[in-house]
């Protein structure tokens, strides 16, 4: 049996995926060219750590910056306002 995708990556710059279904720790997200495992559950939906992302740099999804880091992320972390602020225009 193949293994579905559960995640998207909406444009080229982005780093972060969208998961399509919960993903559960440890399991690979698939549909993504680099091999990255859930460090954490993903909700569906949810943004998913494709690099690792110091402390206040953006967080980046449809090519455009969504927030700025507020703690280290790896990759495979859950993205998610625990973890990123709005970045202040």
């Amino acid at each position: 049996m193949q293994e579905q995708i559960n995640a998207v990556l909406i444009h080229p710059s982005d780093n972060v995926a969208v998961a399509i279904r919960e993903i559960q720790p440890g399991e690979a997200i698939l549909g993504l060219k680099q091999k990255i495992s859930a460090r954490q559950n993903i909700p569906r939906n949810h943004k998913v750590a494709l690099v690792e992302i110091s402390i206040g740099a953006k967080i980046i999804k449809y090519g455009e910056t969504i927030g700025i880091a507020i703690q280290g992320i790896e990759p495979g972390d859950w993205v998610h306002t625990h973890n990123l602020k709005a970045e202040e225009i």
